[in-house]
This record gives structure tokens, sequence and C-alpha cells, in this order.
């Protein structure tokens, strides 16, 4: 057995699923390198600029902003995503990263100063890029996947590989961190933006010539796309949410848990990390430290999973899990009994028989951020459960021609429901504070856990035939 069949997990496996594999080993730290390099700094950049140096004041303007930004992505999530059923997902991937390479570009050059029109035009364009790329590689692999391993029974060995690819991501993302807020200490926030742009126009040349598509699934598309074949792929990818009582109300139901995550990234996280921790490099080792375990727990989930029963159990970890309702009741209790306090002492600590600094925190902050660690890791855990046994289970429901369609589709009603969210959490939050913020945002995720769980009590769709007679499935099942 190879390295790479080893890594990712794969037993008996043939020449085409390691070309998948090869292709995730080269595209994946790529990609994670430069999404992560200024993460823990984005949102925080931009606030103290809308809010002349006071993060907090600028909340409102960048809620404003993100409500932008996901008007944008809803309008041309699921359009973007028939594109790529239709003629490909390279080319709607690698256009993805032009736009972020401009976003990030134009990001650099934000000061106290700038314009709104820029700012909605930066903010427009992560929208357009985030539409662009919402479950395109998803459905690429997916597709792929059943193509090349057609004998995985309950795709168990799918669970596996999925999770070392979750772990690949978290470990070069975690390498990432620290650099990018190191050089955003030295050579400015704005310098690090700059390389994220140059970075993300070499991805979109590299997604070019390594995203291919076996040829069996290339067949599914037209020799020649035209715009009828376009718009039947739309109406198709609409007609089967609703053709399924299982299918409808699983979507459904994790659409309303990740709206909330939404808020979570964009309002809640950056800033109540500073609150605690005030620097970009304590934030960023804090946030290393983080990563370490969510490698290990998306490695884990892969294989744990296979224990679980996906019917009884994607519910339960939809509630235990990150951006879940025990999450945010938990950060919430934190924030209230343990607010942040940065006058307090500050108390350094060292790496082992060094003098190099892993972390330097307020004394006031070491009891809630160790809280806020256990929190991240457990639930993480229960994250990666939830997500494996729900892709193990869509894999095979979803016929390949709507695939891109039907992933795409899940993030606009997402994003639809996140908008009035943002909006008016990015008010509440200036107004009553993080911990009913947090709140409210655990109840809708349970309102979604149980809607996923209503779903699951429906008896689970097939394909017709197989992959075979896809166009016909759709159809039949509209029909009933």
């Amino acid at each position: 057995m190879s390295t790479l069949e080893r890594f990712f997990g794969l037993k008996d496996a043939n020449d085409r699923i390691l070309d998948l594999a090869k292709t995730l080993a080269l595209f994946l730290p790529l990609v994670s390198a430069t999404v992560t390099l200024s993460t823990t700094f984005y949102t925080i950049f931009v606030a103290e600029a809308v809010g002349n140096g006071s993060y907090i004041e600028g909340l409102s303007v960048v809620g404003i902003l993100v409500a932008v930004q996901l008007a944008v992505q809803t309008g041309l999530d699921y359009p973007t995503g028939a594109i790529g059923d239709w003629i490909g997902q390279r080319y709607i991937i690698s256009s993805a990263f032009v736009c972020f390479a401009a976003g990030f570009y134009l990001t650099s050059f934000v000061t106290s100063g700038t314009p709104i029109v820029l700012l909605i035009a930066i903010y427009g364009l992560q929208g357009i890029g985030n539409s662009q790329l919402s479950g395109a590689f998803q459905a690429w692999f997916d597709n792929n996947y059943t193509a090349a391993m057609p004998g995985d029974q309950q795709r168990k060995q799918f669970g596996v590989l999925w999770g070392r690819v979750g772990m690949l991501f978290q470990i070069v993302s975690t390498a990432a961190l620290i650099p990018g807020s190191i050089l955003a200490a030295i050579l400015g926030r704005a310098w690090v933006f700059q390389l994220q742009g140059v970075l993300c126009g070499i991805i979109a040349i590299v997604v070019m010539l390594a995203i291919e598509d076996f040829p069996e699934v290339e067949a599914v598309r037209p020799d020649k796309p035209s715009l009828e074949e376009y718009t039947g792929v739309l109406k198709d990818g609409v007609r089967y949410l609703f053709s399924d009582k299982w299918i409808l109300y699983v979507i459904l139901g994790g659409t309303i848990v990740m709206s909330t995550s939404t808020v979570w990234g964009q309002l809640i996280l950056f800033p109540m990390y500073f609150s605690y921790l005030l620097t970009d490099v304590a934030v960023s080792s804090f946030r290393t430290l983080l990563f370490f375990a969510g490698i290990i727990s998306q490695e884990r989930s892969g294989v744990w999973s296979k224990r679980f029963d996906p019917e009884t159990w994607i519910p339960r970890f939809r509630v235990l899990q990150s951006v879940g309702f025990v999450f945010y009741i938990a950060f919430a209790a934190i924030m209230q009994f343990l607010p942040p306090d940065p006058s307090s002492n500050m108390v350094t600590f060292l790496f082992p028989f060094t003098d190099l600094v892993v972390l330097q925190v307020p004394s006031s902050s070491i009891l809630p951020i160790t809280m806020m660690a256990i929190t991240f890791t457990v639930t993480g855990f229960f994250g990666g459960f939830a997500q494996i046994l729900t892709q193990r289970e869509m894999v095979d429901v979803v016929p390949n021609k709507i695939r891109n369609s039907l992933y795409s589709l899940s993030p606009t009603i997402s994003t639809l429901l996140a908008i009035p969210q943002i909006v008016f959490f990015g008010w509440l939050i200036g107004v009553a504070g993080f911990p009913l913020t947090l709140t409210l945002c655990g109840i809708i995720s349970l309102s979604g856990a149980a809607v996923i769980r209503h779903g699951l009590n429906h008896e689970k769709p097939t394909l017709v035939n197989g992959s075979e007679k896809q166009e016909d499935t759709i159809s039949i099942m509209a029909e009933e």
C-alpha cells in the first residue's frame, strides 16, 4: 500500500481514485494556506477602518457590508452552481479565485477614508466568488468518487477519505495562522492581503490544470452546451429539492443550522477573540492551539463515524456540534459570567524548556479561553461526525447531472436566512452584547436540528437504476 493510500485510508485503491487523491493532495494545501493567512484580522481590519479605530463601532457597518455580500451570493449561488453542472466545475472554481484575488488586492487599500462604494465592491466580489465556489468542489469530488469507487458499500470508505481531507486542510490552515499574523505585524496587514491576491491568482491557474472529470462524468454534460440545457438544469435542481420529503427537510434543516454560522463567523468570533486576547499574534497563537485539536477531530471523525447510524445520530450531532445549540449556549455562558478584563496583568506561556513565547494573555482571560478551547474541541468532533454522516447519505441520493446545482442551492437558502440575522444581530450586539446574541443563535440552530430529525423520519430516496438513469430519476420523483 502506497503512502497516499495509507494517508487517505484507501483500501484496494485503483488508479482512478489515486488520481483523485493526488489532486486533493496538490490542491488543498495551497487553498487552505491562502484562505487562512488573514482570517485572524480581516474583519477587525475592516471594522477598525470604518469605525475610525474602534472595531466595536465599526461592526454595524461591517454587518451591512456582509449583508451586501450575502445578497450578491444569494442571487448568484444557484445559477452559478447550475453553470458548474452545465460546463464543468473547474471553470467555476477558477473564476471564483479570480474574484477572490481582486477582492483581496482591493482590500489592501482600505483606510478610514475609503469610499463606501469601494467597500461594497470588495464585499460584492467576495459574494461573487463565494457563490461560484459553494458546492463546486464537493460536487466535483462526489461525482468522480462515485465513478471511481462503485464498490464502496454504504460509503464508509468515503467517510474515512473525507475525514482525512478535512485533516489535511486543517494541518495547512494551522501552519498558516501564525505566519500570517507575523507577516502582518512586520510588513502590515495590507501586504498580507496583496500576497493573498497573488496566491488566489495562482490557484485559479492550478485549478484549470488539475481539476478534471472522468469520461463517464463528462459524458453526462452536453457536447455543445446550450442555454436550453442550462435552464433545464436550473429547473431540475429546484424540482428535485421539492420532489421528496427526506431531501427537502434534511437540506432545509441543515441550512437553518448553518445560517447562524454566518453571524458567528462575521460578527462574533474575532471580536470575541480580540476582547480576551488583545493582539493579532495572541489570537493566532490561540487559534493554532485549537487547530491542532481540530486536526485530530477531522481525522478521527472520518473513522469513528462508521460506528454511528446516520438516521439516529445526525440530529443529535447537529445539536452538539460547532455552531449547534450546545455550542452557542456554552459561549453565551462564558461571555456572561467571565467577561473580558483587558486591564488585568499579562501572563506569558513559554514552550517547555525554552524562552519561546507560545501565548501571552491577560490573567483574567485564562479561565474563559480554557473553557473556550474545551468547547471548540469537543463540539468540533461532533461537527465532523455530523458532516461526514450527512455527506455519506447525500452522495447517493443526488444525481450527478444536478449535484453542483443542489449543493449550491443549500448555501443559497442558508444565505437568505442569514441576511436578516446579520443585520439584526449586528445591531443587537451593540445594544445588548454578545451573550443574548449567542443565545438566540443557539435557539435558531436547535430549530434546524429539529427539522433535520423530521426529515430523517421519512424514507430515504434512491436513484432509479443508478447514475445511468439519473435524468429519468428527476422526472419520476417530481411526478410523485
